[in-house]
Order: structure tokens, then C-alpha cells, then sequence
């Protein structure tokens, strides 16, 4: 492969991840309005549904504009691959096939919040790496309250993965739609 090909490589490797999480967030919402009776929306997850919708269409946004400024290494492609795939993961966890061993979707997000917030936490940070990676460290971490918003952010990720309380995770889900739009308005 010629060098000068291998930003298209990983486009494209990206950019198949990305489909597939985009296709099975897209289908697996589709089932609340297909099978209504069997799916109910919840607003929980209706928030990270339209959260997760959103930053994949920043982050396929941010790559394009900054795709051809990288020095790609192997080790950078690696790590493109496994943040392209915490979508796709986070999007498994959300909206699995079925529920009925926890009764409804919010049951069963509660129940496996641990992983769902897990991988939200993982993508979260190898986002804060991706922009370090391509935007480098003098411009992200000049500001202090970009150090502490990311990690009060963070923590409220933190908190709720170990707390049940439905007040938190709705707050948590609000909040990160909240700055994913504010982050639309500013591309």
C-alpha cells in the first residue's frame, strides 16, 4: 500500500465501524416504534440514543476536517479502531435484541449500567486522547476548566455507574445531549 493511501485506509475502517454502530442504533430504536407493545421508550434511553446519534455525527465531522493533518502509525490506527468501536459497543449494551429477563429496557440498562457507562467512560476518554492526538496538547491544555469540566464530567459518569437513582442517570443523559448539541453549534 502506497503511505499516501493509508489516510483513506483508515477512513474507511473508521468510517465501517461507525456505519455499523450508526445502523444498529438506528434499528435498534426503530423496534420502540415497530413493536410498541413489547419496546417501550423510556426517556432514559431515548436521551443516550439521541446522545450517542450526535457525537457520532461530531466525531465523523471532526474526522473528516482532520483526517489528512495525522501522521498515521500503526499504533494510532489501533487506537482509532478501538474508539471507533466504543460506539459501536455502547450501542450493543443500549438496545440489546430483547429484555425480558428484566421486564423493560430501563430495568435492563439499570441493571447493566456498569457496562453501558463503562464504555461510555472508555469513549470519553480516548475522545480526550483523540483531540490531544490530532489537535496536540498545547491547544486543549492551555485552559484549566478544560482539565476540570472533563473530569467533574467524569465523575458524574462515575457516579452514575455506581448509584441507582433514576434522578442521576436522567441528569447524566440530559447533560451530555446538553454538550454534545452545544458541541454541534460550535463545529
Amino acid at each position: 500500500m502506497n503511505t499516501s493511501e493509508i489516510p483513506l485506509y483508515v477512513q474507511l475502517v473508521s468510517g465501517i465501524i461507525l456505519g455499523v454502530a450508526l445502523g444498529n442504533l438506528l434499528s435498534g430504536a426503530a423496534r420502540f416504534v415497530q413493536q410498541p407493545h413489547s419496546y417501550k421508550l423510556n426517556w432514559l434511553h431515548g436521551l443516550w440514543i439521541v446522545f450517542i446519534l450526535g457525537s457520532i455525527m461530531v466525531f465523523w465531522w471532526e474526522e473528516a476536517l482532520s483526517f489528512h493533518n495525522v501522521e498515521w502509525t500503526f499504533w494510532l490506527y489501533m487506537f482509532q479502531v478501538a474508539y471507533c468501536a466504543t460506539f459501536l459497543f455502547m450501542t450493543a449494551v443500549l438496545l440489546p435484541d430483547g429484555v425480558k429477563d428484566f421486564g423493560n429496557h430501563y430495568e435492563y440498562l439499570i441493571a447493566r449500567r456498569h457496562w453501558f457507562y463503562g464504555s461510555l467512560i472508555l469513549s470519553y476518554v480516548l475522545g480526550i486522547g483523540n483531540s490531544l492526538m490530532k489537535e496536540g496538547w498545547d491547544d486543549l491544555l492551555v485552559d484549566p476548566s478544560y482539565v476540570i469540566i472533563n473530569a467533574v464530567l467524569l465523575g458524574l459518569l462515575v457516579g452514575a455507574m455506581l448509584f441507582n437513582r433514576r434522578w442521576l442517570h436522567l441528569t447524566v443523559a440530559g447533560i451530555f445531549v446538553a454538550l454534545m448539541i452545544a458541541t454541534m453549534f460550535f463545529e
